[in-house]
């Protein structure tokens, strides 16, 4: 037992002995300057300006709130300053403008100066447009789901890359209605700026990694004129603003919580004391798809899909490294073109609760 003994305490002794700190060959760069700006020919200008990060930084996105930049349209500097307020979010108060080639000099103490160049694309223009709303079985809560037929032709003579994303409005009344009655919670579902989920079949485009926009290259139309079909899913309860209209009391029993007793259902009518049931959208009411298509650079085109493939491998440890392209000179990030042009598709959606709240 005693030599037993003996031979565990040599070999750990041995182990200990053979312990050694090995040291990472990670070399230490000097930060860089970081450009992320999109210019359409349908906003002003904005973008962010950060610097990058090392791989053993633990720290969140550093932001650079006080850069100097100078925007340059056809080698002539703009006569608009850009200005932060503080947060490394930049703008300038001016709309870009096709055909255009705008390059930005961004400097700041500490850092290289960067660069980037890009000329604005070409607009298209969308031929045809139309849609028809999916049927569904799944119930009133689940969103409603649209097939989109979207036909326009691609700009002659050009190496050309398209994006494709929805967006959705409702009517002015209808918005202003619940926003000062407080029955529904409009501030995301009347977001001008939400995005559908989109899904599509046809093997020459590619969907982004949230599903929220197509890619497609023109490699197979080469200026003729192209179809993309594809279903736009809305993931919000569209139809679920009619509930506190049919049922305003057990409305208020689940989102009014607070109330003294004996106070729901008081809204039953408005301040005119206009009868629920006289609103004009009390039955049905017009929902519109803003279909958006963009015409972008080829920078921006392979920018964005490598950053999607990036997220997407992100935390696997299997997959192979993603370098996410970038076209800044001393830098990195992206200076992007996308030239937009919109249709709306109109919908009628009828309230499903008004057969039942009749029977």
């Amino acid at each position: 037992m005693k030599k037993l003994i003996y031979i565990i305490i040599a070999t750990t002794l041995a182990l200990a002995a053979c312990e050694k700190t090995l040291d990472f060959p990670f070399e230490y760069k000097q930060p860089k300057l970081v450009l992320n700006c999109v210019l359409s020919n349908t906003s002003k200008i904005e973008f962010t300006i950060s610097r990058s990060m090392h791989i053993l930084d633990s720290k969140e996105i550093v932001m650079i709130p006080d850069a100097d930049v100078i925007i340059f349209e056809d080698d002539k500097p703009l006569q608009v300053v850009p200005v932060s307020e503080g947060n490394g979010i930049y703008y300038a108060d001016y709309i870009p403008k096709a055909g255009h080639t705008y390059k930005f000099q961004v400097s700041k103490d500490g850092f290289e100066t960067i660069e980037a160049e890009v000329k604005m694309t070409a607009t298209t223009t969308i031929n045809s447009l139309s849609g028809k709303q999916k049927s569904t079985d799944d119930g009133y809560y689940y969103g409603d789901e649209f097939d989109v037929n979207l036909n326009f032709n691609d700009i002659p003579n050009e190496e050309n890359y398209y994006m494709v994303y929805v967006t959705s409005d409702f009517p002015a009344d209808m918005k202003e209605y619940f926003a000062e009655n407080y029955m529904y919670s409009v501030e995301d579902l009347f977001d001008k700026n939400y995005k559908l989920n989109l899904e599509c079949n046809d093997m020459s485009v590619s969907t982004s990694y949230g599903g929220s926009e197509i890619y497609l290259a023109d490699e197979i139309i080469n200026g003729g004129n192209y179809t993309i079909k594809f279903s736009a899913q809305d993931y919000r309860d569209i139809r679920g603003i009619f509930y506190g209209l049919i049922y305003p009391d057990d409305y208020y029993d689940e989102y009014k919580d607070g109330e003294e007793e004996g106070e729901e259902g008081e809204d039953d009518e408005d301040d005119d004391g206009e009868n629920i049931e006289d609103l004009p959208f009390y039955r049905e009411y017009e929902y519109m798809l803003i279909v958006h298509l963009r015409s972008v650079n080829k920078d921006y085109y392979q920018y964005q899909k490598s950053y999607d493939l990036y997220v997407e491998n992100d935390g696997n440890p299997f997959a192979e490294p993603t370098l996410v392209k970038t076209n800044i000179k001393n830098g990195l990030g992206i200076l992007g073109a996308a030239s937009e042009v919109t249709d709306t598709i109109r919908f009628t959606i009828t309230n499903p609760y008004l057969e039942e709240e009749e029977e």
